[in-house]
């Protein structure tokens, strides 16, 4: 049996949250309805990422679209109180410190615009150029007196406002560019509030010693930037890759994650949740994922110069002119489809679940594990529960007694088991969290005893509130191929699952749900529906569950 001991430190550090890089936002005016409402923006709060990055900040970022992220955000970030951190996709090169002055400004205004006109208030940091950038992919790379030039300049710009919005530097790409660290150390710790690095690691596929490296890598890294004043590391891109997950033919771009193609996304997500514990118990400040969402297919390449049309909605746009490469970007946790697919990909299980229960501003405590192959994080969260995150590397189940030496452990409710299979995926159509596997009583008051599936993720956390009764939404109707109902009153909702029977007093089960939306209405006539929802609309009755924060709902069984 392994045994592992969970206490709290003298001085722990704090995690600053895991997420994604939501490209989506720059699509948002093109999203149909029923896409954002049933997959995006309700996967997005039902996981409630502690950071975020996406693409903005731009110079001349037009009104029209400021407003549309605004409107995006509202839904999205604001929705679940998470940070968010503006990368400008492309540095743009300009001739003279006077243009560049102007630059910086033009900046500055239109994030005070967003922040004190549109109440865009989880903005919290930002940065010059994605991944050293300027007219080609790490032009800057070679420049970095420069890039320190524009950051002066925007801090500069951004005093002048009383913008409370910190630098990132240098959000250099791959591990061979991180020395780029040290110069921003040097010479840029003045104006930096943290540091911002990105990797994507390759060739650890069946490599068990991937969680030591990659804790080393980020742990000497943290150390490095906490010396400069304290200041954090963040992973503002992280991605496990096939060495062909990208390539270029005849101006064709692809840049996909291969291993969703390949029949191995479950074990990878188990990977990318292995590499997530490697970097909180290291002392990384926040870890981003790339992406979210898939981008739609296909667009322009935004390291290109901008088309008319495409520069009216941002970076890029599903438009192609004759003079760009199309480029399929494909990293998602759900898919983007010109056919309408947009299912979830299994990893979405294993990170779904690091996502909600590693909270930002949650306490990183100290742990002592004899097996090494057994790989565990846990957090002490403000409201005083616990969230431990389990990787088991073993190919057979593992027997394991977790012992939490903290205080006040008799305050704390039964701890609620979450599992990812990698071998046999939790999935279902809708995006909806698994359900709870257990739910353990503490044994002398701090002891839980719980078997391991083989290479599996489980999460054991107190951090739920339990609800006795469901909640369903009244008046639900039906008009033409529109099905509404009056939203739930309950501080706690989430979103809502949709059932559908043939009597009026149907049991709902996993087996009748149509839909989950975070809408109060859904349309039968939308291509996003399945055929079995479009079909024989007529004759049915239909009930809508409100699933809250903490999951409680009808269990998917």
């Amino acid at each position: 049996m392994t045994e592992i001991k969970v206490k709290k430190g003298e001085f722990p550090t704090y995690f600053g949250g895991f997420g994604f890089h939501n490209n989506e936002a720059m699509f948002y005016p093109i999203i149909e309805r029923e896409h954002f409402n049933q997959k995006i923006c309700k996967c997005y709060r039902e996981i409630s990422p502690g950071f975020m990055r996406t693409f903005g900040g731009f110079s001349d970022w037009s009104k029209e679209h400021m407003d549309a992220f605004a409107e995006y955000y509202e839904k999205m970030q604001k929705w679940t109180d998470t940070p968010i951190y503006f990368a400008c996709a492309k540095g743009k090169y300009h001739f003279s410190d006077e243009e560049r002055m102007q630059y910086a400004e033009d900046v500055a205004k239109n994030l005070d615009y967003l922040i004190n006109e549109k109440g865009v208030k989880q903005l919290r940091y930002y940065c010059f150029s994605n991944e050293m950038s300027m007219n080609d992919w790490g032009g800057l790379l070679k420049d970095l007196p420069l890039f320190h030039k524009y950051h002066e300049m925007l801090f500069r710009a951004f005093q002048n406002r009383g913008l409370r919005i910190g630098l990132l530097a240098t959000d250099a790409s791959d591990i061979g560019n991180w020395d780029t660290l040290d110069y921003a150390i040097n010479h840029m710790r003045r104006i930096t509030e943290d540091f911002c690095l990105h990797t994507y690691c390759s060739g650890f596929e069946d490599n068990l010693d991937f969680y030591q490296k990659f804790y080393k890598l980020c742990y000497e890294t943290c150390v490095k930037c906490c010396e400069c004043d304290g200041k954090r590391l963040i992973l503002g891109e992280f991605g496990i890759k096939r060495s062909d997950s990208f390539r270029r033919l005849n101006g064709v771009i692809k840049d996909v994650n291969a291993y969703n193609y390949t029949g191995d996304g479950a074990y990878i997500g188990l990977r990318y949740a292995e590499a997530a514990l490697a970097a909180i118990n290291a002392g990384v400040f926040a870890m981003v994922i790339w992406t979210f969402v898939d981008y739609p297919d296909p667009y322009t390449c935004h390291y290109a110069e901008r088309d008319p049309f495409a520069q009216k909605w941002g970076m890029c746009e599903p438009y192609i002119s004759e003079t760009q490469d199309v480029k399929y970007n494909k990293y998602g946790l759900m898919k983007w489809e010109d056919d309408g697919d947009y299912s979830v990909r299994e990893m979405y299980w294993a990170l779904g679940l690091i996502s909600k229960y590693c909270k930002r501003n949650a306490k990183v405590l100290d742990i002592e594990n004899d097996d090494p192959l057994v790989r565990i994080a846990a957090l002490l969260n403000r409201d005083g529960s616990i969230s431990v995150a389990v990787v088991n590397r073993h190919v057979e189940s593992t027997p394991l007694k977790l012992k939490l030496e903290l205080k006040h452990m008799e305050k704390q409710q039964p701890m609620r088991v979450y599992e990812y299979d990698s071998h046999n995926v939790c999935m279902n159509e809708f995006g909806d969290l698994q359900d709870p596997s257990a739910i353990l009583t503490f044994q002398n008051a701090n002891e839980i005893e719980y078997t391991l599936l083989p290479e599996s993720l489980t999460v054991f956390t107190t951090d739920y509130k339990s609800k006795e009764k469901e909640i369903f939404a009244k008046k639900v109707a039906r008009k033409d191929n529109w099905l509404s109902w009056q939203p739930v009153e309950d501080a706690e909702h989430c979103y809502y699952r949709v059932y559908r029977g043939k009597t009026p007093d149907f049991r709902p089960c996993f087996k009748n749900q149509i839909a989950s939306t975070v809408d109060t209405s859904i349309d039968f006539s939308a291509r996003y529906l399945d055929d079995a929802a479009i079909l024989n609309v007529e004759g049915n009755y239909y009930k809508v569950l409100s699933v809250d924060r903490s999951g409680n709902g009808l269990l998917h069984k």
